[in-house]
């Protein structure tokens, strides 16, 4: 089988402008205070903080990306007459937005990452919960980490390599709640 060499911070800025650098850093923080890696060994070498999805029996392990979280809260403003400004009453937190964007990239002896490409899709589509693991994303969600993808993008790519995939998705916690108490 052919071992092809892919080197992801050079990959990543090929395809978004920020850069995609780690520093260094010692062993001892392998896991965040929560438990959670921070690494893990893909595609023949360690990854920091790597995206897992998991659809049912369907799981897609995403190298090269990063992840952005949102947040935001609903807050009623009131005017108040005489007085300058409104008064704010904090109503609720809303959802947390996760904003992932990276690069699929293609198996030894593959053209394309078409078959993560497909994963990407039917998680998109599905309608059983999804699940994102992520050391950052798992600081935001419930033990379920549970999500729901609102949008997926694989924007069109001009001369470059078929073996890489650019994508972005979308996705706001999605927690199962029960409304009516037995």
């Amino acid at each position: 089988m052919a071992h092809l060499s892919t080197d992801i911070l050079d990959l990543y800025q090929t395809y978004f402008a920020k850069p995609y650098y780690v520093e260094p850093r010692p062993e001892q923080f392998n896991v965040t205070s929560f438990g959670m890696p921070v690494s893990e060994k893909m595609l023949g070498r360690e990854v920091f903080l790597p995206v897992t999805l998991l659809n049912g029996k369907d799981r897609l392990d995403i190298a090269c990306c990063t992840l952005r979280v949102t947040g935001q809260r609903t807050v009623i403003r009131t005017a108040v007459s005489e007085r300058i400004g409104t008064v704010k009453e904090l109503f609720q937190v809303g959802d947390w937005k996760f904003d992932v964007k990276g690069v699929l990239i293609a198996q030894a002896g593959d053209a394309m990452p078409d078959r993560d490409m497909y994963a990407l899709r039917q998680m998109f589509e599905s309608t059983k919960p999804l699940v994102l693991e992520n050391a950052v994303s798992d600081l935001f969600l419930d033990s379920t980490q549970y999500v729901c993808m609102t949008d997926l993008e694989f924007p069109e790519v001009e001369g470059r390599s078929l073996r890489h995939r650019p994508f972005t998705f979308s996705c706001e916690s999605d927690y199962i709640n029960s409304l009516m108490e037995d």
